[in-house]
């Protein structure tokens, strides 16, 4: 069945599984779009330069942190489509559990499972979500990536 292509399906060529993960919950979408929102960030990371885990580590951190994930958020907010402001405005609705450590940063929170929903809304829509996640979020990601590889170049190392 993943194979099969919804033609009825007006905006989109989408496997059915692919249907069928966007009719979720919207917690779900974000789950997923946790995921493959860090993936991103790691390969892009590892692409920089072949440094100790630690520092890997550090980047990919200040990266996907929600206050992180809330600034690329704000940033491309505004470029929206309005389905995808609407799985946006839906995610930041989304009440929340304990789930968030520690909720040091409620509004950051919200931001960041949002913008975790946008990313699995546009990895679940094959070449046109990428394509907008390449277009919209990829220049202020490397941006932010470039920020935290310099950050960190910066930090003493941590003692073992």
């Amino acid at each position: 069945m993943a194979g099969i292509l919804f033609r009825n399906y007006p905006r989109y060529s989408l496997r059915m599984s692919d249907l069928e993960l966007l009719a979720r919950s919207v917690r779900t979408l974000a789950w997923l779009g946790d995921a493959e929102f860090e993936r991103e960030v790691r390969l892009r990371v590892a692409r920089r330069g072949d440094w100790p885990v630690k520092r890997l580590d550090r980047i990919r951190a200040q990266v996907v942190r929600a206050e992180g994930q809330a600034n690329l958020l704000a940033s491309i907010e505004a470029s929206l489509s309005d389905d995808e402001a609407n799985t946006v405005r839906r995610a930041r609705n989304s009440s929340l559990r304990g789930s968030a450590r520690g909720m040091r940063n409620i509004r950051a929170y919200r931001a960041a499972t949002a913008l975790e929903a946008l990313v699995a809304l546009w990895h679940c829509t094959g070449s046109k979500g990428q394509a907008r996640f390449r277009d919209l979020l990829g220049p202020p990601l490397e941006a932010a990536i470039d920020f935290a590889v310099a950050q960190s170049a910066s930090l003493p190392e941590p003692q073992r």
